[in-house]
């Protein structure tokens, strides 16, 4: 049984060929006019808990779209599994059925709980690693995510890794009831005050800067060093980030440090493969956000404002 549903007006291309080339029959000499018919169906929205049985491969590739060309810098399979763990919280979005692969995710558990884990272990020293710039940023990480060898009876304040990922097309406004619903399961949850008491999470997004198209140099065979290398098309566009979660934006706000960084094996892919219709490709960037409870809760609240279900 679903948790919930919701109805959302969804950008699926649904032109009928037969209805086109009618269309062109009825335009006489402007028939070799590109048509461009487009309708927006209804697409209804079923909210499940998380299904072991079913979700594995799903979030894992999830988890690869997440951190992008580094997602072989730690073991998927095993954060997957802790994401599916027994009595786990969280919601996955599908429109056929329990069974049908997720549209979208939203999880969390426990770094604090998992440091011995070996694929908790590897994430926690990639996050290090890609925030060493960010001085006061790396320290913090460290204290949080790095076991207490100190001794001291004082308990470390613990930390959750909350994983959000959704097909590109998917609307933002199934996001706010998402981390509403997550927010109570943690509550609810057999021994919460243990598992999902959290003062902090750690959340892992993508943003994205336009860059300018790019062309191969007109070079001689004989000239290996420069082979490849690129030049510019056209003007410069300034630097400019965008979100592929737009909920980011209200997370970095309340967000207790932030940053966002060049994925280790970055350019794996050429940025000019990544077009979208524009004369610019498109250069994903990792985004590490560390947020606290209370503003995590206000957060959900400012996204249930600014992006209402329909």
């Amino acid at each position: 049984m679903s948790k919930r549903q919701i109805e959302s007006d969804s950008d699926i291309d649904v032109s009928s060929t037969d209805e086109s080339d009618n269309e062109l029959g009825h335009q006489g000499n402007g028939g070799d006019r590109d048509v461009d018919m487009q309708e927006t169906v209804n697409v209804d929205f079923d909210f499940f808990d998380l299904n072991p049985d079913v979700d594995f491969h799903a979030l894992k590739n999830f988890l690869r779209q997440l951190f992008g060309d580094d997602h072989g810098e730690f073991d998927t399979s095993g954060i997957a599994d802790l994401i599916l763990a027994k009595n786990g919280v969280g919601t996955t979005i599908k429109t056929e059925g329990q069974e049908s692969d997720p549209y979208a995710l939203l999880s969390v558990f426990s770094i604090s709980n998992n440091l011995t884990q070996p694929s908790v272990k590897q994430l926690v020293e990639y996050v290090l690693k890609q925030t060493r710039n960010k001085l006061e940023f790396n320290v913090t990480l460290k204290k949080l995510l790095q076991p207490n060898t100190s001794g001291s009876s004082t308990s470390s304040p613990k930390v959750g890794l909350i994983v959000s990922e959704r097909l590109i097309n998917m609307p933002i406004e199934v996001v706010p009831p998402m981390y509403k619903m997550l927010s109570e399961e943690m509550q609810k949850a057999d021994n919460a005050n243990e598992r999902f008491n959290f003062d902090y999470f750690l959340i892992i997004s993508k943003v994205y800067q336009l860059v300018d198209a790019v062309e191969k140099d007109d070079v001689d065979d004989d000239d290996v060093t420069n082979k490849g290398k690129k030049r510019k098309t056209g003007d410069q566009k300034p630097a400019e980030f965008d979100y592929f979660h737009l909920e980011d934006q209200i997370l970095e706000a309340n967000a207790t440090y932030k940053g966002v960084f060049d994925y280790k094996n970055k350019n794996q892919q050429e940025t000019d493969s990544r077009r979208v219709f524009t004369d610019y490709g498109i250069d994903p960037k990792l985004s590490i956000i560390l947020i606290s409870k209370d503003n995590l809760a206000k957060s959900v609240t400012e996204m249930e404002q600014q992006f209402p279900a329909p």
